[in-house]
């Protein structure tokens, strides 16, 4: 919804890097999502598994905890997002052998070792999805004078965003407002410049699994 809402209407983010950023709202959704996974005709409270960050401080992972009680769980396990992202991705957790977990997600990186059902070392970073949006935002206005939005700037970084080098390069047009003359403009960008515009952002979390490894 973010850049495609009219002017009465505001989208709000409840979460941000990985944590709530607006308590009520943040209840209010988990009652939406709760209510539309079992329908209106339960009678007993769920059992509820929320993923966190690594990273998150006690504070933070309570604030989680109590948004989900008071949505309506019956009990809440608060699980690392690493742990989450293996156990999805079909790893054997439980083994006695170490594997990396590489989680990008929207506000926050997660790095992680696991082995044996537990992380043996991990580090998380506050630089994601959302940073990559930012840097594509900036690198339009820096190199076009092109003003996008955050959608605009999802929308490239899905299609044709790169952060290595392709053999085939890719193209795509990106409409916005030119900045010198205030009219729509349209450019096409292509993989190669979104490589360089992610390139410091992905740098950063290069150098994270660098200091993990």
């Amino acid at each position: 919804m973010l850049g495609r809402t009219p002017g009465n209407i505001v989208a709000v983010r409840p979460l941000r890097q990985g944590v709530i950023s607006d308590y009520t709202v943040t209840e209010k959704m988990m009652k939406y999502f709760i209510q539309k996974a079992l329908g209106k005709r339960t009678f007993r409270k769920p059992r509820i598994a929320v993923c966190v960050p690594s990273g998150v401080t006690e504070v933070e992972k309570k604030a989680v905890e109590d948004a989900t009680y008071q949505a309506g769980a019956r009990e809440v396990s608060i699980i690392e997002e690493p742990i989450a992202a293996a156990i999805g991705a079909g790893i054997d957790i439980s083994k006695p052998c170490g594997n990396m977990i590489v989680d990008i997600g929207g506000g926050t990186s997660d790095i992680a070792v696991i082995s044996l059902g537990g992380t043996v070392v991990s580090a998380s970073i506050k630089i994601a999805g959302d940073d990559f949006d930012e840097a594509i935002v900036r690198y339009m206005r820096k190199k076009h004078n092109l003003l996008i939005g955050e959608r605009t700037a999802e929308d490239l970084k899905i299609k044709i965003g790169s952060c290595y080098k392709r053999a085939e390069v890719d193209y795509m047009d990106v409409r916005g407002r030119n900045l010198v003359t205030g009219l729509p403009k349209t450019v096409k960008v292509s993989s190669e410049e979104t490589e360089e515009a992610l390139r410091e952002t992905t740098a950063q979390i290069v150098e994270t699994i660098h200091s993990v490894l």
